[in-house]
């Protein structure tokens, strides 16, 4: 059994159904998830335990131990494409992962949103986090009003360094903030609503043969931003 927060007295006490094939899908289902990939299983497929957009390995990357249960090991190459869903464009939205990369000494990706393309056709991207040849956090988001410049996110903690971390980012509307291992890494005021697009999620890559060299574990999408506590109460 897959754990989070308060998983044993909440399947317990049946506070909420078990659905989806287990007591975490529920209870993040409850807590406002719209989308969690375990990477538990085999094959290409990567399924969506809570939703209905599911995943699909590109290239040849095989399931690893993961930091609960199975994982996705990177190679440098492929990546997961995961389905577009109208919940990835949210006005608000916390994306979350484990992390356990190399430190390569050059840069990798977390995961991308803006399309087939690098460099973009157009500043459109509303999910980015890629790790810096120092191995910390940075990402570029950009706004509904192009005229406005994009955000540069960056990040102080070191995540590629063979160990497992939990990173998360925080958009509510106002901020954008990075997290590492629950607490807050780096945060930047937003000049308004993000860019929308309906590209799917790419977890590992970026185009322009940017990857995550590692295993990433545990991706999960709220479409909504998760105070604090919430995200410090995650890892």
């Amino acid at each position: 059994m897959k754990a989070t927060w308060t998983l044993g007295l909440v399947c317990l006490m049946a506070i909420v159904p078990l659905v989806a094939g287990g007591c975490k899908e529920a209870v993040l289902k409850a807590k406002g998830a719209k989308g969690y990939w375990a990477f538990d299983g085999s094959g290409a497929t990567v399924v969506n335990g809570i939703g209905t957009n599911h995943g699909q390995v590109q290239g040849d990357l095989a399931r690893t131990e993961g930091k609960d249960g199975q994982a996705v090991a990177f190679d440098g190459k492929g990546y997961v494409r995961i389905d577009t869903a109208p919940y990835l464009s949210a006005p608000a939205y916390t994306f979350a992962a484990w992390v356990n990369l190399s430190n390569t000494g050059d840069y990798q990706y977390i995961v991308w949103r803006g399309g087939p393309d690098f460099p973009e056709m157009t500043q459109c991207r509303n999910l980015d986090i890629w790790v810096t040849m120092e191995g910390t956090l940075a990402g570029l988001l950009d706004y509904k009003n192009d005229a406005e410049p994009r955000l540069h996110l960056v990040g102080a903690a070191t995540v590629a360094d063979g160990k497992w971390h939990h990173v998360a980012l925080v958009n509510d509307g106002k901020t954008a903030t990075f997290y590492v291992d629950g607490k807050q890494d780096g945060q930047d005021t937003l000049a308004g609503p993000l860019a929308d697009n309906d590209f799917p999620l790419w977890i590992g890559a970026r185009p322009g043969d940017v990857a995550a060299t590692g295993v990433i574990d545990e991706v999960i999408f709220f479409d909504r931003a998760l105070t604090p506590d919430e995200v410090a109460a995650m890892p």
